[in-house]
């Protein structure tokens, strides 16, 4: 039983974090305009080099989620509990590991972001997700690593549903 949920839990975050790993940003000005926000972090943004569910697979180990946060994630943008801080540091561990953020967790790379999430919702290409990704990251106020990537991904989403769900 613990299998089946972890694979429908992973299941359920590869949707929200990897919609269309192959896609590339179409807009080139864009994706070098962004790509210098974090010069520290992976340069080579143009191709997904990293398996994300086998990095989802590790962070469940430490920061065990709920399919119920991620369903609530997908459907409305926010966790269900908000308070916590688990599912919040399984989304860090993610996205230090993908690349989006620092190890710090005080930097975001919006163009690495933006190649994870690149894809569809609602049967609708998401070809400004280079745009959302660069204000979601921008002026984060968030002290704790963990709150900073829930934050980061709850303002993505949110976005995305307003958007493409409610247009």
């Amino acid at each position: 039983m613990a299998g089946l949920l972890l694979s429908m839990v992973l299941t359920l975050t590869t949707v929200a974090l990897t919609r269309s790993a192959t896609t590339q940003m179409k807009d080139a000005g864009t994706k070098e305009a962004m790509s210098t926000t974090m010069a520290d972090m992976d340069s080579k943004i143009d191709a997904l080099d990293v398996n994300v569910l086998d990095v989802m697979s590790a962070c469940n180990e430490t920061f065990r989620i709920e399919e119920a946060y991620i369903q609530s994630m997908n459907e409305t943008g926010s966790f269900l509990d908000e308070n916590d801080k688990t599912p919040k540091c399984f989304i860090r561990c993610v996205f230090e590991n993908v690349g989006i953020v620092s190890e710090d967790g005080k930097q975001f790379n919006p163009a690495r972001a933006a190649v994870i999430f690149a894809g569809e919702r609602n049967g609708k290409t998401m070809d400004d997700i280079g745009d959302m990704t660069a204000m979601c990251a921008a002026d984060r106020q968030e002290t704790c690593p963990c709150e900073r990537s829930y934050q980061f991904l709850r303002c993505l989403m949110s976005m995305e549903i307003e958007k493409y769900e409610k247009a």
